[in-house]
């Protein structure tokens, strides 16, 4: 590939901590965004650039009502800024669209070499997409791509009925933009079904694991204490009220329920915690590395997106990597978004109810300690022979030279 572009809503490290502060909470994306980009850079060669716009809650939910812009290099010689827009409601997005199109411009006048350009762009929104189709009709040789985490009619469940309706003629605007691209980038298969792409335009790749991230695993099955953990959003679509009552059933003092994170939901873990002694809430951990730590010292991670999530057919639940690669059992419902390579390697739930969620949670603890050490080193080794960066951009360079 030669001269790199990358359109999405990638931050500079100190600028997302900046953001964080003021109500940006899309760590998932920044994190996935920088797995990818840096992933591709390594395997191939070559250094993006990158055209970003902040999504964003409207103002005053997000304290800043003028968003400024940012720039930033994040390799020697590459160029990356964040765009600057009003920040008002029900506007902000096409505010958004606007100055990244603006962006675009520049990018073309100071940057472009006039040879082979290949863009990546992240989420199917109308900003970076209307941003790529941009380029291409200033470009017509450009070839662009489209990575797809997750549908748009699955995003901002809940929303007013004003913005339900301007959703609508979003999404009539984002098929539209759909036929110029060259190529897709699936998080799960059936993703295709339902965006109509032929299958010789799409790669299945769900996320990747950091090598960074890669930690020593030393397990063994001497703990007197069986703990159940669950890290990350603690919201009451994500069934967290099913797995407390599930394990609230459950009648022996040797088990414990830990959880991390935050979420609507945790109103209800207090008065839980209250109730029953083996239940511990931790609240946000200080660091990535306390998460992960504890992780370690569990009996069995659990999973907790629900089959009947409007959604679950068409996302893969990226915490399935971080968990697995721990080394430590994990439990999860059936999902369409989970491949059927996985089932080896993880517990599955049978039915989304409290009970099935109860005698999974008992029938795995119970289990001969060995084979609960052979059931989390296969997944590890899973994860790592298969889903690390390296290996996932490396699918996704062989796509775009295809």
């Amino acid at each position: 590939m030669k001269q790199l572009l990358w359109i999405g809503c990638l931050e500079s490290d100190e600028e997302f901590k900046i953001k964080a502060k003021k109500g940006y909470d899309l760590a998932s994306a920044q994190v996935s965004q920088q797995n990818i980009l840096n992933g591709i850079e390594r395997v191939n060669g070559g250094i993006f650039d990158s055209i970003n716009g902040s999504v964003l809650p409207p103002y005053p939910v997000y304290e800043d009502r003028i968003v400024q812009e940012v720039v930033w290099s994040h390799a020697d010689g590459a160029y990356d800024v964040s765009v600057g827009y009003k920040n008002d409601k029900y506007i902000n997005r096409v505010n958004c669209k606007n100055a990244m199109k603006r962006a675009a411009k520049t990018w073309i006048k100071d940057r472009y070499q006039n040879g082979e350009l290949h863009v990546l762009v992240y989420s199917m929104r109308s900003a970076p997409m209307a941003t790529a189709c941009y380029i291409k009709k200033r470009i017509p040789s450009a070839k662009i791509y489209l990575i797809v985490t997750d549908l748009p009619q699955f995003m901002d469940l809940g929303q007013s009925k004003l913005k339900a309706f301007l959703k609508k003629f979003d999404w009539m605007s984002i098929k539209k933009m759909q036929r110029q691209f060259d190529g897709f980038i699936l998080y799960a298969s059936k993703m295709a079904e339902i965006l109509s792409i032929p299958d010789d335009k799409w790669l299945l790749m769900e996320g990747s694991y950091d090598n960074n991230e890669i930690i020593d695993v030393h397990i063994e099955d001497s703990r007197k204490q069986k703990a159940i953990m669950y890290s990350g959003k603690l919201d009451e679509q994500y069934g967290i009220r099913m797995l407390l009552d599930a394990f609230m059933s459950i009648e022996d003092s040797n088990i414990e329920l830990w959880l991390t994170g935050g979420g609507n939901a945790e109103g209800y873990i207090k008065e839980c915690v209250k109730k029953d002694f083996r239940i511990k809430f931790y609240g946000f951990l200080p660091s990535r590395e306390d998460v992960l730590k504890f992780q370690k010292q569990s009996a069995l991670l659990v999973n907790m997106r629900l089959p009947s999530e409007p959604a679950s057919d068409y996302c893969f639940p990226s915490k399935m990597f971080e968990y697995m690669a721990t080394g430590i059992p994990v439990l999860t419902f059936k999902l369409g978004g989970i491949p059927q390579d996985y089932s080896e390697f993880i517990y599955f739930i049978d039915e989304e109810t409290q009970e099935a969620l109860s005698q999974a949670l008992t029938g795995i603890l119970y289990k001969p300690g060995n084979e609960l050490i052979d059931k989390g080193i296969s997944a590890r080794k899973f994860i790592l022979d298969n889903k690390t960066t390296y290996n996932q951009c490396q699918k996704i360079i062989n796509f775009i030279k295809r």
